[in-house]
């Protein structure tokens, strides 16, 4: 299993792969934002069935584990938390441009295209479920979806990169995965999220990070540092 991994990794970090995937993965966004145009229709259906059936498991426990899990995609978190990540590779790994990469991937992904696009849609949070939370601003697309998924995948990308072992990345990849979505699934949980809000989100932060890859990639022009990609 790990020899099939490592050989998809091999191809993974390719530009022209990573450009390829990023235009595969922002396709149910470009879905979702035209149907946002005919007030979403079948989708909204869709909103609303998914919706209750997530809503119709609320209790204490659970309440307790999403509002914290939810946390971890907080906008304050997300900033201090790429900061801590950016200081390490820059001190720790002595790599500056990774270092670079991450602060920028993030920031810009993260804080200033998921801003405009909310800006764009301008699509009001679920007004028929309870808020167990407080939070303001736009649905479309989820920031706390979009957020996580730019900041935890990126992250994988730098155990990817940096990991000396392939069990680390390979656990790195499914733990942060794993928190990725329930951050995804707490936002809906909480009532402050349509479905399609988090779909949105996980779609065009998938493309931003494909994107960023490829651009990293375009950037080595040493072939050590390809090399080095490559192991």
């Amino acid at each position: 299993m790990l020899e099939l991994i490592n050989k998809y990794r091999k191809l993974f970090w390719k530009p022209k792969t990573m450009f390829y995937l990023g235009m595969i993965t922002i396709i149910p966004f470009l879905i979702l934002a035209v149907a946002s145009y005919f007030e979403w229709g079948l989708l909204g259906m869709f909103d609303d069935w998914i919706g209750r059936e997530v809503h119709d498991e609320r209790d204490s426990l659970l309440t307790i584990l999403f509002t914290l899990i939810t946390r971890v995609g907080d906008g304050w978190f997300v900033a201090l938390f790429t900061l801590i990540v950016s200081t390490v590779i820059l001190f720790k790994f002595k790599n500056k441009w990774l270092s670079i990469w991450y602060f920028l991937t993030v920031a810009l992904g993260a804080g200033g295209l998921n801003q405009i696009l909310k800006f764009i849609f301008k699509r009001e949070r679920p007004s028929d479920v309870e808020h167990l939370i407080s939070q303001g601003g736009y649905s479309f697309p989820s920031g706390h979806a979009m957020g996580s998924m730019i900041v935890y995948g990126a992250l994988i990308f730098l155990f990817i990169r940096l990991a000396r072992k392939k069990i680390t990345y390979v656990a790195a990849t499914v733990g942060f995965g794993a928190l990725v979505a329930l951050i995804g699934i707490s936002r809906v949980y909480l009532g402050v999220h349509y479905p399609s809000d988090i779909i949105g989100g996980y779609s065009v932060g998938l493309m931003w990070i494909a994107f960023s890859i490829g651009m990293y990639g375009l950037s080595l022009t040493r072939r050590p540092e390809m090399d080095r990609l490559e192991e």
